[in-house]
């Protein structure tokens, strides 16, 4: 290795083994400061607070990125900073300034919205860590009272609805996790990122692709006035792999995948990454000449990691529920409500006691499983942002939906946490659907062909990928919330043949795929597959006053087999598309 690399290693190590001390003093001048602040808080006859939460991030991260074989970017030493965060209530846990929306507030901008949210310093000086709580305190504490008076007077203007408390009490919890240190080689980082993304010099009808390696690390502090704290260490390497081109006819074509494990080692090995990326090579540029579907309703089996896929998607958040804040203004309540549920999904709420999956499949998440058959289940944890404990929750028993995950703002009929607050707000960590009804793949295939013959059909449907990933999952969300463009086409769908062949097809979407889909599942696979992805969480949180300091989106497993549904609708993506480029990629004229 050479002397730049070791001298990056050892820096890394010591920015993060800084806050290992056993005399933290950043954690001390916290307690100490939300201490004074909770006995001498408080505005000439104005109510003192009742809960108070101080939170610090320290996020250490560098990004590799490479196409064709060459680094695009790589800093030089990993980048650091760190985020304070004050949680600040007024009044009890009954009614406070929390859950609501003020037009005044909103009009103020995203500083008005989101104050208790500050760049901290980086030296662990203990006077300076206290100022900086101090004065997001003093601003929070304002707000709050503002906030709370214009509560009451918006409720003065409503008759009826019902009374559920703003907060939950919960068991004070101590943990104090020592801190993850991985010594991360980044000489190796940038080694992956060249070789992986140099086998798309092969492909030169692949117009734009690259390969980018996050790995960051997050280490929190938190304390709050009930005397819980921790301390955690959240080490996270991220894999992306993107490509995209477009047919002879201009339908663009792309296709991306994401991996995730907490060091290099959780990932597969790279001759294995390689080969993985040169099937995606192989397959895109095949799909420029594939044939196209019009329209398709029947059977459809997701295969691999689809189902995975379609699971989180599909499921994912709307197995978590939240509570929509009130305004003083009820048509903008009303907007944002719907805005909250195109960005996530809505809410299952309704359908608790309710039939949503066949009655052979069951569903739980499960917070204390590290590992599936080996391979890391991302979402585990021993307690939540909002310092609960996680706990295993059953959420669908034998396709009856029993619970839902939440944070501490109660919901209807949920009024204590599950212990599933993830960043803005509740979230699943990992979810095992589990099936009675298992089979074998060569027992699922026949079963998929005989239900295309039953509606006259030549050949099935079967998906392999949807084309998952972050970029993916936020061009997903810009069209949800702007209502513009079509949905993404899947990038691996095949026409199978009852003679065994199998066709890719191109350019074919999910036309419509409701949460009630669910329950035309007719049989699932024997051979679970775990899948891993960013998943935005309900964001109730945004507006309880108890918004992390990270922004970044919580990473969730699902452990699933494949899922065979008895319907689902298929339909060709369409234009208009962007023109051709004019002139061959001069990687062809080689």
């Amino acid at each position: 290795m050479c002397l730049k690399s070791i001298a990056v290693l050892v820096i890394f190590a010591a920015s993060l083994s800084a806050g290992d001390q056993r005399d933290d003093v950043v954690m001390r001048a916290m307690k100490d400061e939300l201490a004074r602040s909770m006995s001498q808080l408080q505005l000439q006859q104005m109510e003192k607070p009742y809960f108070l939460a101080y939170r610090m991030q320290e996020v250490t991260q560098r990004e590799i990125s490479a196409t064709l074989g060459s680094l695009t970017s790589s800093s030089g030493t990993p980048s650091r900073n760190r985020l304070v965060g004050v949680e600040l209530r007024v009044g009890d846990y009954a009614f406070d300034n929390s859950n609501f929306i003020s037009m005044q507030r909103i009009r103020s901008g995203a500083m008005g919205m989101f104050s208790g949210i500050e760049q901290g310093s980086l030296d662990d000086n203990y006077a300076q860590v206290r100022r900086e709580f101090w004065l997001a305190t003093d601003q929070q504490y304002k707000k709050a009272l503002e906030d709370l008076s214009a509560k009451k007077a918006a409720l003065k203007m409503r008759n009826g609805g019902e009374s559920i408390p703003d907060f939950s009490k919960e068991p004070s919890v101590t943990l104090l996790q020592p801190l993850t240190l991985n010594i991360v080689n980044f000489a190796d980082l940038e080694s992956t990122a060249r070789e992986l993304s140099a086998v798309f010099r092969s492909a030169p009808e692949i117009d734009h692709s690259f390969v980018t390696l996050n790995y960051r690390n997050v280490y929190t502090r938190y304390v709050n006035s009930e005397g819980t704290s921790f301390t955690r260490s959240e080490p996270l390497l991220k894999l992306e792999v993107s490509a995209s081109t477009q047919a002879h006819d201009g339908l663009p074509i792309s296709d991306s995948f994401t991996l995730y494990g907490r060091t290099l080692s959780d990932l597969p090995a790279k001759d294995a990454l390689r080969e993985r990326v040169q099937q995606m090579a192989t397959l895109m540029v095949k799909l420029r000449s594939a044939s196209i579907l019009d329209r398709y309703n029947g059977p459809v089996l997701f295969e691999g990691p689809a189902a995975g896929e379609i699971v989180l998607q599909e499921l994912g958040s709307r197995l978590a529920t939240s509570r929509p804040p009130m305004s003083d203004n009820p048509q903008f309540g009303m907007f944002f409500t719907q805005m909250l549920d195109r960005l996530a999904g809505a809410s299952l709420q309704d359908k608790v006691g309710a039939r949503v999956l066949p009655d052979f499949i069951s569903v739980r998440d499960v917070p204390s499983e590290g590992a599936f058959k080996g391979v890391t289940l991302m979402g585990s944890a021993l307690i939540d942002d909002d310092g609960v404990k996680t706990r295993d929750t059953a959420l669908i028993d034998h396709g009856i939906l029993k619970n839902l995950l939440t944070s501490r703002v109660p919901v209807r009929g949920i009024l204590q946490s599950t212990g599933s607050r993830h960043g803005w707000g509740a979230a699943p960590s990992n979810l095992l659907l589990q099936s009675d009804k298992a089979s074998s793949a060569e027992e699922l295939r026949k079963q998929l062909l005989l239900r295309a013959k039953e509606r006259g059909l030549d050949y099935a449907i079967v998906v392999r990928h949807l084309g998952g990933g972050s970029e993916a999952n936020l061009m997903e969300m810009a069209k949800q919330m702007t209502k513009q463009g079509g949905s993404s086409s899947l990038p691996e769908v095949y026409k199978v043949y009852p003679d065994g062949h199998e066709e890719p097809l191109r350019g074919v979407h999910i036309a419509d795929l409701a949460p009630e889909s669910f329950k035309e599942i007719i049989a699932t696979g024997d051979s679970p597959v775990v899948y891993s992805d960013e998943l935005i969480p309900r964001i109730s949180a945004l507006f309880s006053m108890g918004i992390s300091a990270r922004s970044d989106l919580p990473v969730v497993s699902c452990v699933s087999p494949a899922l065979l549904f008895e319907e689902i609708s298929l339909a060709r993506t369409q234009g208009p598309f962007p023109a051709l480029p004019v002139s061959k990629s001069p990687l062809a004229e080689k």
